[in-house]
């Protein structure tokens, strides 16, 4: 589910919009961006950081340096490990690939953690990770990514659970249920941005 903290936002958001914004977006797109991806992990209650508190165990192993400004690439490195490590010690994936979803360990948490009506708030977050599983692998060019060693992560991270986790939040913003997506109107400008920027998800599964 989504991350926890400062590391998770700002991070995730920037990549979201490298992965999948339009090559060519309108200006208006332009303007929205920054204050839209800010929101990414709070507008849909569904994908609140809150949700999910297994990130803090992840993140204390990684023994992260404090009082540092990290890179974009150390960033992304951070949060492709700590999703890795949250998705293995919640049941989602097996340590060793090949990487899938065990889409039953998934429906077991998701039952846990979302709010009632479970029939609205589990359905449809499973089928957004199934969703995105299928997505990912259909569209696997746009999720390469070429990242430096970075010195104080001693054990390499596969992206598969970070792919998944920013293609979930992205098709939250575009399709979150209307009575768990806040009123307000940054809100409801920033699902304006996910729904005519950035690529529907559910549109481009073959």
């Amino acid at each position: 589910m989504a991350m926890d903290g400062v590391i998770d936002v700002l991070p995730l958001a920037k990549l979201l919009l490298f992965i999948f914004a339009n090559a060519e977006p309108e200006l208006s797109c332009k303007e929205m961006r920054a204050n839209a991806t800010r929101l990414s992990a709070s507008c849909c209650q569904l994908t609140r950081p809150s949700l999910d508190t297994g990130y803090a165990d992840c993140r204390d192993s990684l023994k992260l340096p404090k009082d540092r400004h990290f890179t974009f690439a150390e960033l992304y490195t951070i949060n492709m490990c700590l999703e890795e490590c949250n998705y293995i010690g919640s049941g989602y994936i097996d340590v060793d690939p090949p990487f899938r979803l065990d889409m039953g360990r998934v429906r077991q948490n998701l039952e846990h953690i979302l709010p009632q009506p479970k029939a609205t708030t589990v359905a449809f977050m499973f089928d957004a990770y199934a969703k995105c599983e299928a997505y990912r692998a259909q569209h696997a060019a746009r999720f390469a990514l070429h990242l430096p060693d970075i010195e104080f992560i001693e054990e390499k991270c596969n992206p598969f659970a970070l792919h998944v986790t920013i293609c979930v939040r992205i098709h939250a913003m575009q399709k979150c249920p209307k009575q768990f997506y806040s009123p307000s109107a940054q809100c409801h400008m920033a699902q304006t941005f996910f729904t005519k920027c950035v690529d529907d998800i559910e549109t481009n599964l073959s």
